[in-house]
C-alpha cells in the first residue's frame, strides 16, 4: 500500500509539477485577485450569505456560490499574499490527495490491490485532469473533490464518530462547489459493490447525506435568489441534450491529445441520441451481468456529470475540469474489468501510465499564457464561441485588431450574438474606420439590451462622428442614467463639448481597456501623459495596459501608481494590474 501510495503522488507531482510557474488565467482576476472577499476580506457570515463575495462578477455571482473555495483563497492570501504560487502548490496538493483517496476507495471496492494502484495511477495522468491543476481558480473543483472522495472512503467506518466525520465532509464537499450534491448517490452506488453489511451501512450513511443535500439546495436558493440561475433552461431540451453531452465527456475524459479550454457540442440528432442512450445503456447492463463494480464505475460517471448536462437550469458549455469528478468512475471501471492484475495486463497499463503522463506534459504547455490558450482552443474547437471571444481579446492586447475583429465576426456568424459581445464588435469595427457596421453591431446590442448603458455611449460616439449631435445628445442621457461610471460615457460627454485636453485621453484610454484594446489603451495613455507628464492617472492606464502586454516598464509603472495615488478605484485597478503579473 505505500509502494503505491508513493506511486500516485509521485505521479502526480512529476506531471504537473510545471504548471507551478504558469501565470492566472481566465477568470482568476474576478474569482481572486480582483475580488475584494479573497484580497481585503470579509465577515465570516459574508462568505455563506453574502452571494457578492464569491467573484468581482455580479453576473457570475448569480449562477455560483462556493464559500468554501473563497475561504480557501483567502487564507492562501493571507498565508503567501496575492500571488499564484500558492494557489498552485495548495492545487498540486490537493490533486496528490484526491489520488491517496481515489487508491483507498479502489481498494475498498476492488479486492486486487495491483489492479488498484494501476487504475489509480491511470487516473493522476489523465490529460483531462489538465486545466483543474494548471487553472488557479479550479482549486474549488480539486478541494470539492477532495472532500467529497473524504466523505465516501470515512463511510466505511462503522463507529458513529465515522458517520458524523462523513456527513460533514459531504456538506463542506457541497460548500466548496454545487456539484458536490451528486455525492449522496455516488455513495449509494458504492455500496452496490459492497458485501451486504457494508452496503446497508453506506446505505443509511447515503440517506442521511441527501438530507444534507436537500439543505443545502435550500440554503444556495436562499443566498443566490434562484435554484440554477439560468432559469430559461427545461428539463425536455436536457434530456435531449443530456445522452450525447455524456458521451462527449466520455471520450474528452480517455482521450490523449486534443483537449481545449472549452468545447462546443452540437445538438444531436435523433439517430446520434438514440445510438448514446442505448449504448450507454447497453454497456451498463452487460456491465452489471458481468462485473458489478465495473457497473457502479460507468454509473457513477453518469451521475456525477449530471449537474453540467443540462438537466438543471445551469447549461455551461462543456470544459475539462467538470470531468474530475466523473473520471474517479472510469478508475473504477477499469480496477473492477482489470482484476485479478495479470502480468500481461500490468504491462500494458505501464504503457497506458506513460502514454497518458506524455500527453498531460504537451497538453499543458498551452496554459503558460492566455494567448496560448485560446489560440489553441479555437484551433481545437473552432466552434466554441467563449475561445473566440477570448482569442479576440488576447488579439486586441497585441494591437491586431484587424484579427480581433475577424474572430468577432465569426463569432457573429456562428449566431452566438449577446449584448456585450456585439458591444466589442461595434468598437473594433470603430477602430478600423467602418462606421456603418459599427453602427449596425450596436443598434443590436441595444437591440439585446436596451439598459446597456456603454452600449448608448458608443452609439452617442458613432452618431457624433457621423455629425447628428442631436442623436449623440440623446444618447449621452441615457448613457448617465444606465451607466454613469463607464468611461465611454465621461469620453463621449466631453466630446458633446468638444473638449481637448489629457482628459479625454485618459477616458480614452479608460475605454479601450473595457474593450480589453490594450493597444489602443497605450497610444490613448502615452498622449495624455504627451500633454500631462506628471498626471499619475495617465502613467496608471499606462502601466495597466503594458502590463496586459507582458512589457517589464509596466510593473514599474504600476507600483508608482499605487504609491502615489490616494486610496480610490483607480489605485485599486493598479493593485489588481500588479498582482496579476505575479507568479
Amino acid at each position: 500500500m505505500k509502494k503505491s501510495a508513493l506511486l500516485v503522488v509521485a505521479l502526480a507531482i512529476v506531471v504537473h509539477a510545471p504548471s507551478l510557474r504558469y501565470p492566472f488565467l481566465l477568470d482568476d482576476g474576478v474569482q481572486i485577485f480582483k475580488n475584494p472577499a479573497v484580497t481585503a476580506g470579509a465577515p465570516l457570515g459574508a462568505y455563506f450569505f453574502d452571494r457578492e463575495t464569491t467573484s468581482s462578477k455580479p453576473d457570475y455571482n448569480r449562477v455560483s456560490w462556493r464559500p468554501l473555495r473563497t475561504l480557501a483563497f483567502r487564507a492562501l492570501v493571507l498565508a503567501g499574499g496575492v500571488r499564484r504560487l500558492p494557489i498552485a502548490l495548495a492545487n498540486l496538493a490537493l490533486y496528490a490527495m484526491a489520488a491517496l483517496l481515489v487508491l483507498a476507495l479502489l481498494r475498498r471496492i476492488v479486492p486486487d490491490e495491483a489492479a488498484a494502484a494501476w487504475a489509480t495511477a491511470l487516473w493522476v495522468v489523465l490529460p483531462v485532469h489538465v486545466e483543474p491543476v494548471a487553472y488557479a481558480s479550479a482549486l474549488g473543483d480539486q478541494l470539492s473533490l477532495v472532500l467529497e472522495l473524504g466523505a465516501i472512503v470515512v463511510a466505511f467506518g462503522a463507529r458513529w464518530p465515522r458517520a458524523v466525520a462523513s456527513t460533514l465532509l459531504a456538506a463542506a464537499a457541497m460548500l466548496a462547489k454545487e456539484s458536490a450534491v451528486t455525492e449522496p448517490v455516488l455513495l449509494a452506488l458504492v455500496a452496490l459493490a459492497c458485501d451486504a453489511a457494508t452496503a446497508r451501512r453506506l446505505g443509511r450513511r447515503a440517506a442521511v447525506h441527501a438530507l444534507v443535500a436537500v439543505g443545502y439546495v435550500a440554503l444556495r436558493t436562499h443566498v443566490v435568489g434562484s435554484l440554477g440561475g439560468q432559469e430559461a433552461a427545461t428539463l425536455a431540451s436536457g434530456l435531449r441534450e443530456a445522452p450525447w453531452l455524456l458521451v462527449h465527456y466520455l471520450w474528452i475524459s480517455v482521450a490523449p491529445l486534443g483537449h481545449a479550454a472549452v468545447y462546443r457540442v452540437s445538438r444531436p440528432g435523433v439517430v446520434e441520441l438514440l445510438l448514446a442512450i442505448i449504448g450507454y445503456a447497453g454497456a451498463l447492463a452487460l456491465a452489471w451481468r458481468w462485473r458489478r463494480a465495473v457497473a457502479v464505475g460507468l454509473a457513477w460517471f453518469a451521475v456525477a456529470l449530471a449537474p453540467v448536462l443540462h438537466l438543471v437550469a445551469w447549461r455551461p458549455d462543456p470544459s475539462d475540469r467538470f470531468a474530475l469528478v466523473s473520471t474517479v468512475g472510469l478508475a473504477i471501471a477499469v480496477a473492477a474489468a482489470a482484476a485479478p492484475l495479470s502480468r500481461r495486463r500490468a504491462l500494458v497499463f505501464a504503457a497506458l501510465v506513460v502514454v497518458y503522463a506524455a500527453a498531460s506534459v504537451i497538453e499543458a504547455r498551452p496554459w503558460q499564457s492566455d494567448a496560448l490558450l485560446w489560440r489553441y482552443a479555437v484551433d481545437r474547437q473552432p466552434n466554441a464561441p467563449l475561445a473566440r471571444a477570448n482569442l479576440a481579446a488576447v488579439f486586441l492586447d497585441e494591437g491586431r485588431v484587424d484579427e480581433a475583429a475577424a474572430q468577432l465576426e465569426a463569432l457573429h456568424a456562428l449566431g452566438y450574438t449577446r449584448s456585450d459581445l456585439e458591444l466589442k464588435r461595434a468598437y473594433v469595427l470603430a477602430r478600423l474606420g467602418r462606421g456603418d457596421e459599427a453602427a449596425r453591431a450596436v443598434a443590436l446590442a441595444l437591440r439585446l439590451d436596451a439598459d446597456n448603458g456603454a452600449a448608448h455611449a458608443l452609439a452617442g460616439q458613432l452618431a457624433l462622428a457621423a455629425g447628428d449631435a442631436a442623436t449623440a445628445a440623446r444618447e449621452h442621457a441615457a448613457a448617465r442614467r444606465l451607466a454613469p461610471a463607464h468611461a465611454s460615457t465621461g469620453l463621449l460627454g466631453y466630446e458633446l463639448l468638444r473638449a481637448d485636453d489629457e482628459r479625454v485621453d485618459y477616458l480614452r484610454a479608460l475605454q479601450a481597456l473595457s474593450f480589453d484594446d490594450s493597444d489602443g489603451a497605450i497610444r490613448a495613455a502615452r498622449a495624455c501623459l504627451q500633454r500631462a507628464p506628471a498626471r499619475v492617472q495617465c502613467q496608471a492606464v499606462l502601466g495597466r495596459a503594458l502590463t496586459l502586454q507582458g512589457a517589464p516598464e509596466g510593473r514599474a509603472l504600476l507600483e508608482r501608481c499605487v504609491a502615489a495615488l490616494p486610496e480610490g478605484p483607480d489605485r485599486q485597478q493598479c493593485r489588481e494590474a500588479e498582482w496579476s503579473t505575479r507568479r
